[in-house]
């Protein structure tokens, strides 16, 4: 690994060792400036400690055990505390990359300091644009409006550059000053909503949130029944904290009132 990196690329593994191989092998395939940026797996799955350790070996990483599935937030804190980079790119394992970023982004951060995070575009396996990427912040005007207006869900598809209140935290890149002065991610967002609050704090302390096209990954995804089951227990658990945390005590209470109605009905 490169002694002194740009990028430090931080991937958190939960059951997806089979995903991060394929990941590493087609960030390697396009990233051949190695001594750019470097790679910090943190496995929070004891179960795929062998695997990982295996990856190692193929690959140059650091890797990091912590222990337990200690969620998203907490597992990429633990990686951005020993990553070197001037720049933080939190990726999700279950990615393809599809060309040669790292240098380019670097320079888009480089070029404009107002710029406190930048977004990849996330596609699906057929090269279109995952909807709720990103987005406007969270309130119950979006929650009615998304949830309401069917057509809202198609992904946009942008020509240029342009300025969400947040990106997915599934590719995001940040400044590593900055990440330090917020805190890092929330650790109190277990899974979900913990992309939108470190976007809002960017934003907050006057840096804008940007997303290019130029800038793609292709997102696997592809969950069993049981994962999508505790992905809905997380999502509405973080929802409500991100309410809780930033919107009036009111519209917390409605939220908290229509999970409950919809759980039910």
């Amino acid at each position: 690994m490169s002694a002194n990196p740009s990028i430090s690329l931080i991937f958190v593994n939960y059951r997806s060792a089979r995903h991060l191989v394929a990941a590493l092998e087609s960030l390697f395939s396009f990233e051949q400036a190695s001594d750019s940026f470097e790679i910090i797996a943190v496995n929070n799955d004891p179960a795929e400690s062998a695997a990982l350790q295996a990856l190692k070996q193929i690959f140059p990483l650091l890797l990091i055990e912590s222990g337990e599935n200690s969620g998203f937030s907490r597992g990429n804190n633990l990686g951005a505390r020993q990553a070197r980079g001037r720049i933080l790119g939190f990726i999700n394992p279950d990615v393809l990359w599809t060309g040669v970023h790292l240098q380019k982004i670097a320079q888009v951060f480089d070029k404009d300091t107002r710029i406190g995070v930048l977004g990849m575009t996330l596609l699906d396996t057929k090269r279109r644009p995952e909807a709720w990427s990103s987005g406007k912040e969270p309130s119950l005007t979006t929650l009615f409006l998304n949830n309401f207006f069917p057509a809202r869900r198609a992904a946009r598809q942008e020509r240029e550059p342009f300025f969400p209140d947040w990106v997915s935290g599934g590719a995001l890149f940040i400044r590593k000053e900055l990440f330090a002065e917020i805190g890092g991610f929330d650790e109190r967002f277990f899974l979900y909503f913990e992309d939108v609050d470190l976007c809002k704090e960017v934003r907050h302390r006057g840096f804008s949130v940007a997303r290019h096209p130029e800038f793609s990954l292709i997102h696997l995804g592809g969950k069993s029944r049981e994962s999508r089951r505790l992905q809905k227990k997380y999502y509405a658990l973080s929802q409500r904290e991100y309410f809780r945390k930033h919107r009036p005590k009111w519209e917390g209470a409605v939220l908290g009132f229509l999970q409950f109605f919809f759980r039910k009905g």
